[in-house]
């Protein structure tokens, strides 16, 4: 009997879906990915106020998980800087930037690890095996 393409293999819907979240010892989170997201916006757009519109949270909420990481992590991730006529600007810290690019990489790691229990998955659903002490 021919193989049938993966389209048609009853598993080939399955998703996975997941959230990453960086917590305090406490519990209060410090990074998740809307923060992350948040981050990248002000580095990319150079203003919380931009950064906020573009991911469509308001200013107060971003303010404040910026505000609240900071306190948590005991150390500034952005710097602002009051502007005249023009505005001011935001920017990442280079612990920000650092602080960044480390969860973006980690988050990349993740996924490539996630992607290879995903495929474990899938195959053991097609064979029809049933794990160990079941």
């Amino acid at each position: 009997m021919d193989k049938l393409p993966e389209k048609f293999n009853k598993y080939s819907n399955v998703r996975v879906n997941y959230r990453i979240w960086i917590n305090a010892e406490g519990g209060e989170s410090v990074l998740d990915d809307e923060k992350w997201q948040l981050l990248q916006a002000i580095d990319a757009n150079g203003s919380l106020v931009a950064a906020a519109e573009k991911l469509g949270i308001s200013y107060r909420k971003a303010w404040g998980d910026m505000k609240n990481a900071e306190e948590i992590l005991g150390f500034c991730l952005i710097e602002k800087q009051r502007g005249g006529a023009h505005g001011g600007t935001t920017t990442l810290t280079e612990e920000g930037k650092r602080f960044v690019k480390n969860y973006e990489q980690f988050h990349q790691e993740f996924q490539e690890a996630v992607n290879e229990v995903i495929i474990r998955l899938k195959k053991r659903l097609k064979q029809g095996n049933v794990p160990s002490g079941l």
